[in-house]
């Protein structure tokens, strides 16, 4: 019975990633939007990290470096679940990668400005994920037990989040 249900978690993990990773681009390049033609064009490069352009207001660049961190939490722990052996340099240079990746695809596809602070943001955000995994992993002594406890709150946390988006969707 425990070999069942380590294989039902097992294949769950990777759909949880897959939904998490549509989100993430969605988010990140797509900007919520439905339609590209919704999209504003912008196509812009900061170099300069945590230099803003529109002095809008501190409260609204934190809220967004706090979102950039936030998003990427789970992208770190979702790396250590599938990458228990891999050390630390590797996630580093996946969650940059990554990330590095995607400011690339939104200046190319001109959806959003490319800019060196949501690199440095993103990539934190990661490397926070894979200290939540391992302070998980202590608390509930053993990856697989923090695996399992990891994937049914990942599991209900993306169950809430679709039924949220769904939700704005249909009434929108």
């Amino acid at each position: 019975m425990k070999k069942k249900k380590r294989a039902g978690i097992n294949c769950l993990v990777p759909f949880l990633f897959a939904v998490y990773m549509v989100l993430l681009v969605w988010i990140i390049l797509f900007k919520l939007q439905l339609s590209i033609h919704d999209l504003d064009t912008v196509r812009n490069i900061n170099l300069i990290p945590f230099h803003y352009e529109n002095e809008i207001g501190m409260n609204f660049h934190l809220k967004e470096v706090l979102e950039n961190i936030g998003i990427f939490i789970p992208f770190g722990i979702y790396l250590c679940m599938f990458r228990h052996e891999s050390n630390f340099k590797r996630k580093f240079i996946l969650i940059l990668s990554t990330s590095l990746i995607l400011e690339i695809f939104q200046y190319i596809l001109a959806v959003g400005g490319t800019d060196i602070t949501d690199l440095i943001t993103n990539t934190c955000g990661g490397m926070i994920g894979i200290g939540l995994y391992w302070s998980a992993a202590k608390i509930f002594r053993g990856k697989k037990r923090a695996d399992t406890v990891i994937t049914v709150v990942a599991a209900i946390v993306t169950a809430v989040v679709v039924g949220g988006v769904s939700v704005l969707l249909i009434s929108n």
